[in-house]
């Protein structure tokens, strides 16, 4: 029997989550969410302005504790398992590939939202575990049939969670099904029906982001926007500040309203 390892990976994920939540909970310097946009929080006319990387630290960042706790069931079950069977690498790149495939159909389909959680990551896991039993053959075991309807109905109670992000589910699981394909050593021919599966997946997301690649007139929160810049100005990144400041009123169509918001403050 194959023995099981401890899952640091995972452990180390989580306490990140955890951390992040104790700082939005205790910490927070306005409103829960726009603590979560200072922390790393999906952000759609942030994200426009440079900051990419909340396609993926989206996921470290929770606002609802009952959501973290599901969340943090829910990877110690199924990260682990994909931690064993994968190894480190392998496995954070379909999770964090999950969640950026997530955060990239929230982007395509959705107004200028803010989104936050792991979910697109664990029902990518899902969506790898699903493929994964069925290329074995194993649908039959008890203990694995176990495994897949605990994992289910975990990330289905997620689902229906007030604010959550049903398309970021549905990215998520598509890209962490064709990743975890890819990964999958004794499914030669199963790895090439990814690999086709996957490129496809990622020209059309990737269309459809282009086309989505505008902020709504009433859709402009520039008071947030301000806040949570002028708090990055206070903890000396006030050149990156600026630079946000004048992208996003290009974005908007406010010429230097948060440029000059900003200014104001020096």
């Amino acid at each position: 029997m194959k023995q099981i390892k401890k899952p640091i990976a995972t452990i180390v994920i989580l306490a990140i989550c955890i951390l992040i939540q104790i700082a939005i909970t205790f910490f927070n310097f306005s409103t829960e969410t726009e603590t979560a946009i200072l922390l790393g929080a999906y952000y759609k006319a942030f994200i426009m302005a440079g900051e990419y990387w909340r396609l993926v630290t989206c996921g470290f960042v929770h606002i609802s504790l009952w959501h973290l706790w599901l969340n943090g069931f829910s990877l110690m079950n199924i990260g682990t398992l994909f931690e064993n069977r994968f190894g480190v690498w392998k496995y954070l790149l379909i999770l964090f590939g999950s969640v950026l495939g997530g955060s990239l159909f929230q982007f395509a389909s959705a107004g200028n939202t803010v989104s936050v959680g792991l979910s697109g990551g664990l029902y990518g896991l899902m969506g790898g575990y699903i493929l994964m039993v069925m290329v074995s053959g194993n649908a039959k075991r008890p203990e694995v049939i176990s495994q897949l309807i605990r994992t289910i109905m975990i990330n289905l109670m997620i689902n229906f969670m007030p604010g959550i992000a049903v398309m970021a589910h549905l990215g998520g699981f598509l890209f962490g099904m064709v990743l975890t394909g890819l990964f999958l050593p004794e499914a030669d021919g199963l790895r090439i029906r990814m690999a086709i599966s996957g490129i496809a997946l990622c020209l059309v997301t990737g269309w459809f982001v282009f086309k989505a690649n505008t902020i709504r007139e009433d859709q402009v929160y520039l008071l947030s926007d301000y806040r949570v810049l002028k708090k990055e100005k206070e903890f000396g990144l006030g050149n990156h500040a600026m630079h946000m400041a004048e992208k996003l009123d290009q974005i908007y169509g406010t010429p230097e309203t948060l440029t000059s918001l900003l200014e104001a403050e020096e």
